[in-house]
């Protein structure tokens, strides 16, 4: 999904730079309003939903080159926004790159394919994972 995100990108670039195109920047306030507003997280706990949501980052990792296996995801949320279908998951899991299993922190915003992770300096706590869901993958991206 990184790939058709920088792939999106220098088409958008090369079309503005020979058709001369120019866009203008919105500013904070059209931002804002565009973007949407966040109702609530539900926390999962359906085993099928948490280990295909696992097996998805598991593939993403492995797409991005990292060796190693994820497991034992716990924490699990959903984040809801309005007017949207889009979703955003986040979780603790179990890390194991060789040297010793570590837990992670991810969260992944469905529908862009926004997988990020923190590997050091998070809590292993509901609010800890459903704040970073929150700031790192928005729905929307």
């Amino acid at each position: 999904m990184l790939k058709k995100a920088i792939c999106k990108f220098t088409i958008t670039i090369a079309c503005a730079s020979v058709c001369g195109v120019v866009s203008s920047v919105p500013s904070r306030a059209q931002d804002a309003q565009s973007e949407p507003r966040f109702l609530e997280a539900r926390p999962v706990h359906d085993p099928v939903q948490v280990e295909r949501t696992r097996a998805e980052w598991q593939r993403e990792l492995q797409d991005l080159g990292m060796k190693g296996s994820l497991a034992h995801c716990q924490l699990m949320v959903e984040t809801i926004y309005e007017n949207t279908k889009d979703e955003s998951y986040g979780a603790v899991c179990s890390f194991d790159g060789g040297s010793r299993p570590r837990d992670i922190m991810l969260c992944e915003d469905t529908l862009v394919g926004n997988l990020t992770i923190r590997a050091w300096g998070f809590a292993i706590a509901k609010d800890s994972v459903l704040n970073f869901t929150k700031q790192n993958c928005p729905a929307g991206g």
